[in-house]
């Protein structure tokens, strides 16, 4: 008797692919009338810490202060990546500001040294800043030909200047001749605003003063005191001499 192997395969595969699905089926049955209450896990994620890398090259900063504002000795200050130098390392820099001009607006190196090594820096020393000034209202100057013109602020300008200002107001009279009467402008320049006034030099006038001019009272007593002119006496008119007598004598003698 033969036997049918490949037949018999198939009809194992059958009854067993069967025999899976009942058991799923009757798990899934069981399963729906089971009360399932799921787990709770609790799950924590760690963010893990990379430590900076140690460096010895110091990043600068670009510093900033005002005119005749003190500068800062403290080496932190002037280095942007402080949290990247090691600390040992960053005990040895040595910070120069010897070149930096505080009382004068300008740019300034500064220097930090490692061993042999050196880095530069600027630093900016700026203008105070100035108060706002909205607006100036300028006089108009008369002055006497050949008179030196004003040297005040106050003489130019009609408001009051704060302080702190006055020595940043520009007043120019160049344009001025004060041997030449005539009319000339003048400008006062403060931040980037420029402002025009007049100045107007005129010929002098021969004036007479009262002062030494004699009152009424005073000539009337000159007059007073005046001498009355005299009148002249007639003279006597002269008369001719007598010529009788010289020939009468002249005849005397004659004779004799």
């Amino acid at each position: 008797m033969k036997i049918n192997k490949e037949k018999i395969g198939k009809n194992v595969i059958t009854i067993s692919l069967a025999t899976a699905g009942i058991i799923s089926t009757t798990t899934g049955i069981i399963l729906n009338k089971m009360e399932f209450t799921p787990s709770k896990v609790k799950v924590t994620i760690t963010e893990k810490r990379i430590a900076k890398k140690k460096t010895n090259i110091p990043k600068l900063k670009e510093i900033e202060v005002e005119v005749n504002m003190p500068i800062s000795v403290n080496i932190n200050d002037y280095i942007e990546n402080i949290e990247e130098i090691d600390e040992k390392i960053l005990k040895k820099f040595k910070l120069d500001t010897s070149l930096v001009n505080g009382k004068e607006p300008g740019t300034y190196t500064y220097t930090i040294s490692y061993k042999d090594k050196k880095y530069n820096g600027n630093i900016i020393v700026k203008e105070k800043e100035l108060p706002n000034i909205e607006s100036m209202t300028l006089k108009e100057i008369n002055i006497e030909k050949n008179t030196a013109l004003p040297k005040n602020l106050n003489d130019y300008i009609v408001e009051d200047i704060p302080e702190e200002a006055r020595d940043k107001i520009i007043i120019d009279t160049s344009k001025v001749n004060i041997s030449i009467a005539s009319t000339y402008q003048y400008t006062v320049t403060y931040k980037d605003k420029i402002y025009t006034g007049k100045i107007t030099v005129f010929e002098p006038q021969s004036v007479i003063k009262e002062e030494n001019k004699p009152t009424k009272e005073e000539e009337k007593d000159k007059e007073e005191q005046k001498e009355p002119e005299k009148t002249p006496e007639p003279q006597p008119t002269p008369t001719e001499p007598d010529n009788k007598d010289e020939d009468k004598n002249n005849k005397d003698e004659t004779n004799s």
